[in-house]
């Protein structure tokens, strides 16, 4: 007898990354139900659901074997700080609690690398080493990054004393590669900036598969950064971390290019490296 299909719900599926882990999930066979608060559904793959209403939560993730929750206010600065905050949170509680209700043990969630640095930082963000990794210390300073930071919060609590197994996955500038050409455009770096790192969003789709199926330890909550291997500067990592951030610690073998973000656990422990490039 063959085995059904693995049944996977992506929330945000109409947007950037949603859209790719929807299709990469579907083409490696899963049973794949979209969903977003876009529209209308229609009927074969596609709902639409406010996630902040649990009982919609409840309603399309019941049967699913695995949650890929993307839905969610993806910046600062779009709404008021209040409404993008307890948006964010409240459809993040909800999936984790209509999970562990319906009892679905893994559930992949969009955390962002704001949560390391804030855009538009209101203090200045300090780093103790290059290439940085997921036991670097944190520094969420505003509403969105906020948002992502305590959703990570509640994914340990459901993870340590509910049962679910969660993924956060942390994830950088989502950008087409081409797109990425324009960002320095020859001037002087925007030290701000989260080092011009970047991901390609057919990239962040496969990510966000691999970490529904990877088998990661019952009953746990994993942080995953996830990157481009290299950043869209037109300057060597070396130079920019000596100029701008010279009392930073770096790492041996930090490379020419080398994005300023160590994806090493996504790569080990996911499988996941990311195939796009902007050179």
């Amino acid at each position: 007898m063959n085995e059904r299909p693995l049944k996977i719900v992506v929330t945000g599926s109409k947007g950037l990354i949603g859209c790719h882990a929807f299709d990469y999930a579907k083409a490696q066979g899963a049973d794949v139900l979209g969903v977003d608060i876009v529209g209308r559904g229609n009927f074969t793959d596609y709902i639409s659901a406010d996630l902040t209403d649990l009982g919609q939560t409840f309603d399309v993730l019941y049967g699913a074997d695995a949650v890929i929750h993307l839905a969610a206010i993806n910046s600062q600065r779009v709404f008021p700080a209040a409404r993008t905050y307890i948006t964010n949170l409240a459809s993040t509680y909800n999936v984790f609690q209509a999970c562990y209700q319906l009892g679905i043990k893994r559930v992949v969630a969009a955390s962002s690398i704001q949560v390391n640095h804030t855009i538009s930082p209101r203090t200045p963000i300090r780093y103790d080493y290059f290439p940085f990794d997921e036991a670097h210390p944190v520094s969420p300073q505003d509403d969105y990054s906020l948002s992502k930071y305590s959703g990570e919060l509640a994914a340990d609590t459901f993870a340590h004393h509910y049962g679910l197994t969660i993924a956060s996955l942390r994830f950088t500038g989502v950008y087409w590669p081409e797109s990425l050409y324009t960002l320095t455009d020859g001037q002087e770096p925007d030290v701000t900036s989260v080092f011009y790192s970047y991901v390609d969003p057919r990239d962040a789709g496969r990510a966000c598969y691999l970490a529904a199926v990877a088998p990661l330890p019952e009953r746990s909550h994993t942080v995953f950064l996830i990157a481009a291997r290299d950043h869209a500067l037109d300057m060597p990592s070396l130079e920019f971390a000596r100029r701008y951030y010279p009392d930073v610690k770096l790492r041996p073998g930090f490379g020419e290019y080398q994005s300023f973000i160590d994806t090493t656990r996504a790569e080990k422990i996911l499988g996941f490296v990311a195939e796009y490039s902007c050179r």
